[in-house]
């Protein structure tokens, strides 16, 4: 299969357009649009005919920042969520983009959107203290979940759900768990299919260096997306020879992962680094 890589590279509220052309340039041919960048007119946005393109969840950004939430229990946030996911699936179909990740929702609002200045790398969310029924949030959303998919089929468009997973924040992320993902399968359809996070799934500790539960997964999810974690941090770090967890099940799993889609999904680094990791992980894949 093939090594995308996610243009959350290039750094926050980035012209994605910029980033576009220095992965021409680089020479890469599989690229996943994310969900970092500065608001962009989607007319102005133009796509290589010798590219494989997929889109990542809060892509386009609209003009008025907001955190993207089908789970919300505000109905102004959770509809706007709605809203804004399937304008994204109508312009994929317009662009020609058969694969869209969509994140599942957190288990309350986010105070404001996350900017990554300092040197932890955390990226995760700040949320606002909840006390809510979690059985009925989830429930809700996967009502919700279901209506994007069917809309999404209609639409000649492949959602790809991604399972969630942290330390920092694990109060408010939702489908991080093997059984909450089995749940939603269940639910929408065996058709449903993942794009699995490895740093999620580790932080949340599914266990995936068990050959059975790695498994499991691996026959739902077309797509991988991968980053490296630092500390108990989902720090979107490159894979790097002799270090890091998600490294190591890689190369674990290598014959695996060879027959299936990888997105390294890195952020603030230098084009210098990503290469190297990219050349890194192909030859991981070839072991």
């Amino acid at each position: 299969m093939a090594v995308f890589i996610s243009t959350t590279y290039f750094g926050d509220l980035s012209n994605v357009k910029v980033v576009l052309e220095e992965l021409e340039n680089l020479g890469i041919k599989n690229v996943e649009i994310g969900s970092n960048h500065a608001p962009i007119n989607i007319e102005d946005l133009v796509l290589r005919h010798d590219t494989n393109y997929i889109c990542h969840n809060y892509f386009p950004p609209p003009e008025e920042e907001f955190v993207l939430n089908i789970a919300s229990e505000g109905t102004a946030v959770r509809e706007k969520s709605v809203s804004f996911i399937k304008n994204t699936i109508s312009i994929c179909q317009k662009l020609g983009i058969k694969f869209y990740t969509v994140h599942p929702g957190f288990f309350a609002d986010a105070i404001s959107p996350h900017r990554n200045g300092s040197k932890s790398r955390n990226f995760d969310f700040v949320f606002k203290p909840i006390s809510l029924n979690r059985e009925k949030i989830l429930k809700r959303t996967i009502n919700i979940i279901r209506d994007i998919y069917t809309f999404s089929i209609d639409k000649g468009v492949q959602i790809l759900i991604e399972n969630q997973g942290s330390k920092t924040a694990k109060s408010f992320t939702l489908f991080d768990s093997p059984e909450e993902l089995d749940l939603l399968k269940k639910e929408v359809g065996e058709n449903l299919k993942f794009n699995f996070n490895l740093a999620h799934a580790t932080l949340a500790g599914f266990g995936l260096d068990n050959e059975e539960v790695f498994s499991h997964f691996w026959q739902n999810s077309p797509f991988f997306e991968v980053s490296e974690i630092q500390d108990n941090l989902d720090s979107h770090l490159p894979l790097r020879p002799n270090v890091g967890m998600i490294a190591s099940l890689i190369k674990k799993f290598s014959g695996s992962f060879a027959k299936k889609n990888i997105i390294l999904e890195y952020r603030n680094i230098k084009s210098k680094e990503l290469i190297k990791s990219y050349q890194f992980v192909q030859s991981l894949l070839k072991s």
